[in-house]
């Protein structure tokens, strides 16, 4: 994380730190009254922030978990895409995308 409080900063997020957030978000889309079309409400998000600041520390504010999870749903999508292909599969001891040589060289082309 960043020393700096400025709102402009970057915040490094550790693995810890967005399983957290995830099973979070998790048990506020299941409360009842916390979703308005599908989406979080900003007393979700509140809750969510609140949360993370308690566990982490201040820079956890609801603009930094929202991006958070605008980057994190771009890469979802890319690794849910890569992973419907053929010959990738899911290696879940590392937690990454597993496959051989030949299915690479045949996907990047």
């Amino acid at each position: 994380m960043e020393g700096s409080s400025s709102r402009n900063d970057s915040l490094i997020w550790t693995d810890a730190q967005l399983e957290y957030l995830i099973n979070i978000l998790v048990e506020q889309s299941r409360l009842p009254g916390m979703k308005s079309g599908g989406n979080l409400t900003t007393k979700s998000y509140k809750s969510i922030e609140r949360k993370m600041i308690e566990k982490f520390g201040p820079h956890f504010t609801v603009e930094k978990i929202k991006n958070k999870l605008k980057i994190t749903k771009a890469d979802y999508n890319g690794c849910k895409q890569i992973l419907s292909t053929s010959g990738f599969g899911w290696n879940p001891t590392n937690k990454c995308i597993d496959f051989g040589n030949e299915v690479w060289a045949i996907y990047i082309q």
